[in-house]
């Protein structure tokens, strides 16, 4: 048996070990990194769902304060017109009345252009925290199926053979000793 038989067999055995801890770690951190991913997406989609939250109480408020903005302008026409001597609590064909009513469709078409950029902000948020939760549903799928122990045991299963060749080397070299053919015959 030659010693340096034995060195290369130790020295596979010992490069399969390294290969398959090498493996196992390799899957640990790939596991790690995607839970590290899908706890970030998960805050993410948390946010998106305030944020959406918050911006359906601003649009609340900036609806309600655009109204008292033209509860405020239809009063101050209304002191205009009764300053110009107009009657403005007159038939609906007059004039007091029909400049009263553009303002009020007016002051509804502003609130209504309003509510619909808040609505589409809204919608985006939403939908933002959807893409963040299906996000965090990948990475912790790719979390799962990162396997540290069988990543170790396909390195060792693939290092196998060039093991078993080692070992086979061993039992197959010819002895070092020796021969009866090195011997000088007298």
């Amino acid at each position: 048996m030659s010693s340096a038989a034995i060195v290369a067999a130790v020295a596979g055995v010992a490069s399969a070990g390294m290969g398959a801890m090498g493996a196992a770690q390799q899957a640990s951190q790939a596991r790690s990194q995607a839970n590290y991913k899908a706890q970030v997406a998960n805050n993410n989609a948390i946010i998106a769902q305030q944020n959406a939250v918050r911006l359906q109480q601003y649009g609340s408020i900036a609806e309600d304060e655009q109204r008292e903005r033209l509860a405020q302008t239809r009063g101050a026409a209304r002191a205009r017109l009764a300053a110009n001597g107009l009657l403005v609590d007159d038939s609906i064909d007059s004039t007091a009345a029909l400049l009263q009513t553009d303002l009020d469709v007016e002051g509804e078409y502003d609130i209504l252009k309003l509510k619909d950029r808040y609505a589409q902000q809204i919608r985006a948020a939403q939908i933002q925290g959807v893409n963040f939760q299906a996000e965090a549903g990948l990475a912790s799928l790719q979390a799962a199926q990162q396997k540290p122990g069988f990543s170790a045991l396909g390195s060792l299963l693939s290092n196998a053979g060039s093991v078993a060749g080692g070992f086979k080397g061993l039992s197959s070299s010819p002895p070092t000793g020796p021969t009866v053919s090195s011997f000088a015959t007298v």
